[in-house]
């Protein structure tokens, strides 16, 4: 199996592939893969017109994401077709899976990750095994964006009393210009909360999640991200960047505010929310990390569904 480096010039083949396979999954798409690079080197390759992603760790594969082409919708057959295939999607998983055993040091890394629930059936019975990975939250786009009713009281007051102390805040489109300020931003944000927590397992994440922040950033126009930066007197206190995973669906992949500043989250939510809801119908909010504060605070705004990701391996 012939192997490419995934780079930016290949974002708009594996955004082909990505429009045939119908997921709410935020992983299905090219930014959150791509920054994730200076973590993970990744390849790509066609097997029998699937577009295949591989992620290097140290000297072992793992696919982060199934094949593309592969689909879990319940609206559209399990195969996109393009042109006729000759091999079934099991076919080209176990292709790809046994390319990862062969290639690894380490047989137990290999695995594909993101795999949504509904194909939980298909992998186990053909012996995979499964694990919960992570689950990720998905939200009506018009409710974040109107907050009505008693149960988002508490949200509007926050987002309330951050528009009477700030009258100068507001939202504006990311441009280059914007990037340092960002940056900066982010350090002032990692060291605060940083300061506020002394597990390890935390601070890594932090550090992990600063790299993800910067190449996002810096290739925020190649990467196709939409971003949003709230000013107050001038300097910019948050930002938000976010990208279409299809037609009905935006993701949220970056959220930072000044901690300091109460409402600010509400406000920078809210308003980017509002500009989104005539377009989108929902909006995917990503995973909380395991962290049991922002497992509270995407609660709080009701998700309507919780979307689990899998991982399976090979028994």
């Amino acid at each position: 199996m012939q192997l490419r480096p995934l780079t930016l010039d290949d974002k708009p083949i594996f955004d082909a592939y990505a429009r045939r396979t119908c997921t709410f999954l935020s992983s299905y798409a090219f930014a959150p893969l791509y920054i994730w690079r200076e973590h993970f080197q990744f390849y790509w390759t066609l097997l029998d017109d699937y577009f295949c992603v591989f992620a290097k760790q140290g000297d072992d594969y793992f696919m982060p994401i199934l094949p593309l082409g592969i689909s879990s919708c319940r609206r559209a057959p399990v195969i996109f077709r393009q042109q006729p295939r000759s091999k079934q999607p099991l076919n080209v998983v176990q292709e790809a899976y046994r390319f990862m055993l062969e290639s690894n040091r380490n047989p137990h890394i290999a695995r594909i990750e993101n795999v949504p629930h509904e194909m939980l059936s298909f992998f186990e019975k053909n012996g995979f095994c499964t694990t919960l990975k992570e689950t990720e939250y998905l939200y009506e786009t018009e409710t974040l964006g109107k907050l009505s009713g008693n149960r988002y009281k508490s949200k509007r007051h926050a987002y309330n009393a951050f528009v009477a102390r700030y009258p100068s805040a507001t939202l504006s489109p990311y441009c280059t210009a914007d990037r340092d300020e960002c940056f900066a931003l982010y350090d002032t944000w990692h060291t605060a909360r940083a300061a506020k927590c002394n597990d390890e397992i935390y601070r890594a994440m932090l550090d992990d999640s600063w790299c993800a922040h910067r190449i996002g950033i810096a290739h925020a126009e190649a990467l196709r991200l939409i971003g949003r930066v709230v000013r107050i007197n001038g300097r910019i206190k948050g930002y938000t960047f976010g990208y279409p995973l299809n037609a009905d669906t935006f993701c949220v992949i970056f959220e930072v505010t000044e901690l300091k500043i109460k409402g600010l989250a509400q406000f920078i939510f809210r308003e980017f929310c509002k500009e989104l809801m005539d377009t989108y119908r929902w909006l995917n909010a990503m995973d909380d990390s395991g962290l049991e504060n922002l497992k509270r605070v995407k609660h709080s705004y009701h998700p309507v569904r919780l979307i689990p990701s899998m991982t399976f391996c090979g028994e």
